[in-house]
């Protein structure tokens, strides 16, 4: 079941074989139980949401004025890298409309249909921008711009964004 636990014991007691077959004794069945558990809702949960697969969207939010961030994007940060979820192709794309959003102090808002069929949106607002990248195949312009409205609803109800 792949459970680990990490124990805090004070350095003044000696750690011997006695002492840890007393510790495992005496919290082992409680451990076993507890990740026995612990898998079964995760099973229940996983079959609940259905098979893993892409989300529809993965977006990231960046606000000049306070450096508020908020990103689907990136799947874990280290001191040193940054990965990403998304593919280099797509980071490009993204990357290009922030140097258009560069270039101008006007709100604007680019959409872009991507070689492999994902859609790539910019919004730029009052010093807030946010990337979307949608992967929806067989969207049209319409469908796209809407998902957006749904999902600025939904996550950044309480920012101003262009409609």
């Amino acid at each position: 079941m792949s459970a680990a636990v990490c124990f805090m014991i004070s350095a003044s007691v000696e750690l011997t074989r006695e002492f840890c077959e007393q510790l495992d004794g005496l919290v082992g069945p409680q451990l076993t139980l507890l990740a026995s558990d612990i898998c079964e809702q995760y099973n229940v949960n996983r079959r609940i949401s259905g098979p893993e697969k892409e989300p529809q969207f993965k977006f990231i939010y960046f606000n000049h004025m306070n450096l508020a961030e908020k990103s689907t994007i990136h799947m874990r940060k280290t001191a040193s890298v940054s990965l990403t979820s998304v593919h280099p192709d797509l980071m490009k794309i993204l990357g290009d409309i922030n140097c258009d959003f560069a270039r101008v102090d006007e709100d604007e808002e680019i959409i872009v249909k991507a070689m492999t069929d994902y859609w790539v949106v910019g919004k730029k607002s009052d010093q807030r921008e946010l990337y979307v990248i949608l992967n929806q195949k067989n969207a049209n312009l319409i469908e796209v711009n809407e998902e957006v409205k749904r999902l600025c609803a939904t996550q950044f109800n309480n920012i101003f964004f262009l409609d």
